[in-house]
C-alpha cells in the first residue's frame, strides 16, 4: 500500500515524506499531491492549469497530439482555452499559462448560452464545439473551428447537445443531443443523436451531411427506465458517447435511463437501447454508507441502485469489445417536477423482501423494527419506483451503482462491478474525509445522496496492461484499476491532488479526463489529463511503470493467499502490500489471521525486514527471545528501535501495545531516513493514559499519518493491536522509506 504526497519546489523536486493531512502552502507552485495503492505504477503530477474562474472553470478537455496543445471548455467565462504541452517535462512541476481563449460570442451565432463540450480530429485542423442554445429547448450548434482557434463554419443539431466527438477514423462527427426540459416543465424536447459526415472537409462555405437519430418505443427493452414524467420519448435523454476503435459501433449512455444504446455508424441506425439492470445493495459486496450520520459505516442495506452512468468508454481485448461505465447516478429534478424524495418523505413504506436478494422477509421485517427507515430518513431515492397498486413502497431505489462496471459490449452482460470498493478504499487512505462535498469538507456528507460519485471513466495502455481511470467527483480523486483481463480487474492506485485542509483549494471535482499515451505525450510517458471543475483547474498526472531491478522489466504481482483477508476486508491492501515485498507470511499457507493479535516479537520481525536489518553479533541481549525471531530483535535492538525490559527480557510473546507500536515506528523512521520528527501539537482525551516514554513518539506518529487515533480523539496507548493494524502502519512506514 502506498501513501506518498509529493511537493515540488520551484525546479528541484523534492519528495517531502509527510502527513497526508499536512497543511499545504498556498503560495507554492505544486498543489498536494496524494497516491495510495500497491506501487505498480508510479504517479506523479507534472503540471497544473489555473483558469482563475473559479467553478466551472474547466469542465472538458480534449487533447491534439500533433500540436501537444489541449482544448478545454470554461463555463465560467463561456468559451473555450486553449494551452500548450509542449513545454511539459517529466524533471519538474508546470504552472501552464493561458495561449488562448475564445468566447461564445465569438462565433456570430445569436441567442446561445454556453459550450458544453469539446472535440478534436485525430488528423485535420479541425476542432467540434457542442454550443447549448438559450433557451436550451431549442435546437443547439455544433461550431468547427481550426486548432488556432479560428471560425470555419457551424451547423445546426438537436436540443441542448451536451457532448461531442469525432470518431477515430475523423470520418464523422457525433453529437448527443439530451433534450432536457426546461426548469418549469412546460417545454421536453425528445432526446436525440446527430451524425455529421465530415469525410470531404469542413469549410465556411460547403454543406455537411447531417443525419438525426431518433428513438422509437419498440428499440428499448424492458429494464430501460421510462417511469417518468412526459412521453417515453421525451424522457429518453442522451449523454455521452463513446466509439469502437473501428469507428463502426457507438454506444450512447442515457444517464437518466440507466440504459446503453448502440449505433450502427455503417447504416447510421440505432440497434437496440438496453437497460443496465440494478445493482442490489443488500448482497455481500455491494455494501455502502447511504445513512449521513457522521459515521463510516459501510454495510448491506435494503437499496436497489440504478448504474445510471455517465461519460462512458470502450477498449476491445482479444476481439470482444467492452463498455466500461462509470455509476454517477442522476434524477430528472427540475423546478416544475422532480423525482428526488427522501425516505422520511414516503408515506406508506412496507419493505417486500421479494425484490432484495440478500434478506428473508423475517431480516428485513427486523430490520424495520430496528429504526432502519429512520436511520435512512435522510436518504435520497426516487419516488417512481417501488410503489405497488395501493401506493405502498415495496423496495426503494436509489441513484448510481458508487463503482463502475465493464460489461460485454454485444450482450451488455456485467462482467465486473467494482462492489464496493472505491468507498471502502477512499474510507481507509483517508478517513477524515469519508464521503466530503467537493465544495465543501464535510465528513460523511454525500453518504445519504451519491457517496464519491464516479463522473468519468476512460481506458488507456501503460506498458502491456490495459488501465480504467474513473474520476470521483465529490471526494475529487481517481482511481485506477488494471482491466487487462476484464473478468479479473484489480485495483491499482488513486490519486488525488485536492488540499483537503480547505472547502475548495488544489484540484476539486474532477469532471472530464483524457488519457494520452506515451507515443502521444510531450514528456514520453502516459499522462492523464483531469478537468476539475469546482476548482476551475487541469491537473496533468504523468504514470510509469514500476521497473523490477532484477529483470529489467515491469514487476510482478505474488499471487496472494490469504482467504480471510481478501479484497473486501479493510486491511487488505496493506496485507497484500507486505506480503508481495516479503516482509510478511501467514499463519497457514492461506490464512492470515487479520484479527489475532500481534506479539512483540512478531512486530519486531516485521519491522527488521521493512528496514533490511542485520544483527552484528549472533549473541542475543535478550534471554527469552524464541530462535526464529531472536536475530530481528538483536538487529532492532542495535538499531535503538527496540530495547526491552528492564529486567534483560523481551516478553516477546506478550501482545503489543498501541504506544509500544508508535514508539517503534517512529525509531524506525527516524533510523532509516536520518532525520529527526518534529511531534505535533496533537491532544488526546486519554494523553494521560500514555507512558511517559511514548508521549513524545505518539505525537511523532501523528505527524507522520501513521497513527492519528480513533474518531473519537482517543489514542488508545494500553490497548493491543491486531496483525491487520499492524500490517496497515508497517506498510505505511515501509512506502514512506522507500
Amino acid at each position: 500500500m502506498m501513501v506518498i504526497l509529493k511537493k515540488s519546489l520551484g525546479a528541484t523536486t523534492a519528495f517531502l515524506l509527510l502527513s497526508v493531512y499536512g497543511s499545504f502552502n498556498a503560495g507554492a507552485e505544486e498543489p498536494p499531491f496524494f497516491q495510495h495503492g500497491t506501487g505498480s505504477l508510479n504517479v506523479s503530477q507534472v503540471a497544473q492549469y489555473d483558469s482563475l474562474a473559479g467553478e466551472g472553470g474547466t469542465e472538458i478537455l480534449a487533447y491534439d497530439k500533433e500540436r501537444e496543445q489541449a482544448f478545454v471548455t470554461n463555463g465560467a467565462e463561456s468559451g473555450l482555452d486553449i494551452l500548450s504541452f509542449s513545454e511539459m517535462t517529466s524533471d519538474k512541476f508546470e504552472q501552464m499559462e493561458l495561449s488562448k481563449r475564445i468566447h461564445v460570442e465569438d462565433f456570430g451565432i445569436e441567442q446561445v448560452d454556453d459550450i458544453t463540450s469539446v472535440s478534436a480530429h485525430p488528423n485535420e485542423d479541425i476542432i467540434a464545439l457542442s454550443v447549448v442554445s438559450d433557451p436550451k429547448t431549442n435546437p443547439g450548434y455544433i461550431v468547427f473551428l481550426s486548432k488556432d482557434g479560428d471560425y470555419i463554419s457551424h451547423v445546426q443539431v438537436g436540443a441542448l447537445p451536451d457532448m461531442v466527438t469525432f470518431t477515430p477514423d475523423g470520418s464523422k462527427v457525433l453529437v448527443a443531443n439530451e433534450g432536457e426540459p426546461n426548469e418549469d416543465y412546460t417545454e421536453d424536447p425528445e432526446g436525440s443523436i446527430s451524425l455529421i459526415d465530415i469525410s470531404e472537409g469542413v469549410s465556411e462555405d460547403k454543406e455537411v451531411p447531417i443525419h438525426t437519430l431518433t428513438f422509437e418505443e419498440n428499440m428499448l427493452d424492458e429494464d430501460v427506465r421510462v417511469d417518468s414524467k412526459g412521453s417515453v420519448l421525451q424522457q429518453l435523454e442522451p449523454e455521452y458517447i463513446s466509439v469502437s476503435e473501428d469507428s463502426t459501433t457507438a454506444y450512447v449512455a442515457l444517464q437518466e435511463n440507466n440504459a446503453v444504446a448502440t449505433i450502427d455508424l455503417n447504416s447510421e441506425t440505432i440497434e437496440t437501447v438496453k437497460g443496465l439492470g440494478l445493482k442490489d445493495h443488500s448482497l455481500p459486496g455491494n455494501e455502502l454508507d447511504a445513512k449521513d450520520n457522521g459515521e463510516m459505516e459501510i454495510e448491506n442495506l435494503p437499496l436497489l441502485g440504478f448504474y445510471m452512468p455517465d461519460a462512458i468508454d470502450t477498449f476491445t481485448v482479444n476481439g470482444q469489445s467492452y463498455i466500461i461505465t462509470p455509476n454517477e447516478g442522476d434524477a430528472r429534478d427540475y423546478d416544475g417536477y422532480s423525482e428526488e424524495v427522501e425516505i422520511k418523505d414516503l408515506e406508506d413504506v412496507q419493505l417486500n423482501a421479494d425484490y432484495y436478494e440478500g434478506y428473508t422477509q423475517a431480516e428485513l421485517d427486523q430490520l424495520v423494527n430496528n429504526g432502519l427507515l429512520e436511520d435512512m430518513e435522510g436518504t435520497e431515492i426516487t419516488a417512481e419506483h417501488g410503489k405497488n397498486d395501493d401506493g405502498v413502497y415495496e423496495a426503494l431505489y436509489s441513484y448510481g451503482g458508487r463503482s463502475f462496471t465493464i460489461f460485454n459490449a454485444d450482450t451488455m452482460e456485467r462482467v465486473y462491478d467494482s462492489g464496493s470498493e472505491i468507498e471502502r478504499i477512499t474510507g481507509e487512505a483517508m478517513p477524515e474525509y469519508f464521503n466530503t462535498n467537493n465544495d465543501e469538507i464535510e465528513f460523511d456528507g454525500r453518504s445519504d445522496a451519491k457517496g464519491p460519485e464516479p463522473e468519468t471513466t476512460v481506458t488507456g495502455e501503460i506498458g502491456d496492461k490495459t488501465y480504467a481511470f474513473t474520476a470521483l467527483e465529490r471526494f475529487s480523486a481517481v482511481m485506477v484499476y488494471d482491466i487487462t483481463t476484464p473478468q479479473e480487474t484489480e485495483f491499482v492506485t488513486m490519486i488525488s491532488s485536492r488540499d483537503f485542509n480547505e472547502d475548495v483549494a488544489g484540484d476539486v471535482a474532477p469532471e472530464g479526463l483524457s488519457f494520452i499515451n506515451a507515443e502521444d505525450s510531450p514528456t514520453g510517458r502516459a499522462l492523464l489529463a483531469a478537468t476539475h471543475e469546482v476548482s476551475g483547474t487541469v491537473a496533468v498526472y504523468e504514470f510509469t511503470e514500476e521497473i523490477d531491478e532484477d529483470t529489467g522489466s515491469p514487476g510482478e504481482t505474488k499471487n496472494y493467499p490469504f482467504l480471510d483477508a481478501d479484497n473486501n476486508h479493510w486491511a487488505y491492501p496493506y496485507i497484500k502490500d507486505l506480503y508481495e515485498k516479503e516482509i510478511i507470511t501467514g499463519k497457514t499457507d492461506t490464512t492470515f489471521e487479520p484479527s489475532a493479535n500481534i506479539t512483540r516479537a512478531q512486530f519486531a520481525v516485521m519491522i527488521s525486514e521493512t528496514l533490511g536489518l542485520s544483527a552484528e553479533t549472533d549473541n542475543t541481549g535478550f534471554k527469552d527471545a524464541p530462535e526464529w525471531a531472536a536475530s530481528a530483535i538483536q538487529a532492532s535492538f542495535e538499531a535503538g528501535i527496540t530495547t526491552g525490559k528492564a529486567d534483560g527480557t523481551f516478553d516477546p510473546n506478550q501482545p503489543i501495545t498501541r504506544e509500544q507500536i508508535a514508539a517503534m515506528l517512529v525509531r524506525a523512521f527516524e533510523y532509516a531516513s536520518e532525520e529527526e520528527v518534529a511531534a505535533s501539537e496533537v491532544i488526546y482525551k486519554d494523553e494521560d493514559n500514555i507512558s511517559d516514554y511514548a508521549k513524545t513518539d505518539v505525537e511523532k506518529a501523528h505527524e507522520l499519518g501513521f497513527m492519528t487515533g480513533t474518531d473519537d480523539g482517543r489514542f488508545q496507548p494500553k490497548s493491543n493491536s491486531t496483525r491487520a493494524q499492524a500490517a496497515k502502519v508497517v506498510s505505511l512506514l515501509a512506502t514512506e522509506i522507500e
